[in-house]
């Protein structure tokens, strides 16, 4: 399996075409991906099946989901950018910074859901919920929240291994969070009353387990010291707050995504985001294809990182092009069963189809793009990939916005096609300019 001790490998490839020990650590990577986007899959098919009231909730989750997202998945890059760094200098002590990580995370996931409980009333209102929803969405909201606290614990864990090129143990790790968290969402909704409230503790009860596991995985890397580090604080900051902010923005964007579709009637909105939602299954090869890359350069030894770099961001393009034209037919041709395998709502379906319909041929350049991003976060880059999708969603949005009213989801479907195409172009070029000029 993969594990540390490809980095002598790496090392006397010198600055070689990294295809190779890429695919190995993508590969994976991506079994652990798929588990993860299966779970979310699930999920939506979860609420899809309690009916489309179940579906609305989820869809105006979205945008505050993102505030989640910002908080993990900034904890989750920079552990594991700290680990593989650590990894290459040879030290052992590479849990010392995750009791900071998981203290900073953990404190800013129970922070939101105070936030979104004190202004509920403000937020929801802005989201143009009914009122006699809020109740409902808000418990939903807060409950997921405060679950994914204790999830950090086996994300970051998962992300620890990755960076330490341990990504087998990592994929058995997220494979088993999946599987429990399955079963145990399946079990609540068949023998309790919680509907919607079997997600957040499913999610829970799979946490600690996992968390567990975790554990015992990295026992032997753990170090004495201090819950909070200074050191580890800053290392936070730097790899994982541009992170953090992107899927921030990412929230604004949704928002102003919902805002654009304010006219569109609930089976148009719930059928978009299914759409979005779904479409995540999608972006697995391409997330595997950067971060295997960024662990085969982040293990190669050098103090010259150009090279290195830019032979990593050529092998996770050449990887994932060829693999988002294939998805890209897959998508458009199988739309229409996939859509009803999400809801069994017709018009719901109808609306993601349409989805797929206009996505589907350009996957192959979203792909491209996200393998790019993904790259570039995991190298210890985030600043950049943070101010490319500044940039991107900027326009994006505006161009959105001023769309002539009534918007549905069909021509803002369109829109997000075309900007795919430009979106690639302009990514890869930015991305090689960066790479060729600086470290």
């Amino acid at each position: 399996m993969p594990s540390v001790t490809d980095a002598g490998d790496l090392a006397t490839a010198g600055t070689t075409p990294m295809a190779g020990p890429a695919i190995r650590f993508g590969a994976a990577i991506l079994v652990g991906l798929l588990a993860g986007l299966v779970l979310q899959i699930f999920t939506l098919a979860f609420l899809g099946r309690l009916g489309g009231d179940a579906l609305y909730v989820r869809a105006i989750y979205t945008p505050i989901s993102f505030l989640v997202l910002a908080v993990t998945e900034g904890l989750v890059v920079a552990a594991q950018v700290s680990s593989g760094i650590a990894a290459r200098s040879g030290r052992r002590d590479t849990l010392r910074p995750l009791p900071t990580f998981l203290a900073l995370g953990g404190g800013a996931l129970i922070l939101t859901a105070g936030v979104l409980a004190a202004a509920s009333g403000a937020i929801l209102g802005a989201l143009d919920v009914d009122p006699a929803d809020r109740g409902e969405v808000l418990t939903f909201v807060v409950a997921v929240c405060l679950t994914t606290v204790v999830s950090l614990v086996p994300l970051a864990g998962g992300a620890v291994l990755r960076g330490m090129g341990r990504t087998v143990a990592s994929s058995v790790l997220s494979v088993g969070f999946t599987v429990l968290s399955i079963a145990t969402m399946t079990a609540l909704g068949v023998w309790t009353d919680l509907g919607m409230l079997a997600v957040p503790a499913g999610t829970l009860i799979a946490g600690v387990v996992a968390g567990v596991a975790a554990f015992v995985l990295l026992r032997e890397h753990a170090a004495a010291g201090s819950w909070f580090r200074r050191d580890a604080a800053v290392e936070l900051w730097a790899f994982g707050a541009p992170v953090a902010v992107t899927f921030l923005m990412l929230s604004s964007v949704n928002f102003g995504f919902l805002r654009v579709l304010r006219d569109a009637t609930n089976a148009d909105i719930a059928g978009f985001n299914l759409g979005q939602g779904a479409n995540s299954f999608f972006m697995a090869i391409a997330i595997a294809a950067g971060s295997g890359a960024a662990v085969a350069a982040n293990l190669q030894p050098g103090e010259v990182r150009r090279q290195i770099e830019a032979a990593g961001l050529s092998a996770a393009v050449r990887i994932s092009l060829p693999a988002y034209t294939a998805i890209g037919i897959l998508a458009f041709l199988s739309r229409d069963p996939l859509s009803r395998l999400l809801t069994s709502d017709p018009e719901v379906a109808r609306t993601t189809a349409g989805y797929f319909f206009w996505m589907g041929p350009t996957f192959v350049v979203f792909g491209g793009t996200l393998a790019v991003l993904t790259y570039l976060e995991q190298v210890g880059r985030a600043r950049a990939a943070l101010l490319l999708n500044a940039i991107y969603f900027t326009v994006l949005l505006v161009i959105a916005l001023l769309l002539p009213p009534p918007v549905d989801s069909g021509t803002l479907t369109k829109l997000l096609a075309i900007s795919n195409i430009i979106g690639f172009l302009t990514c890869w070029l930015s991305a090689r300019y960066l790479l060729s000029r600086t470290r």
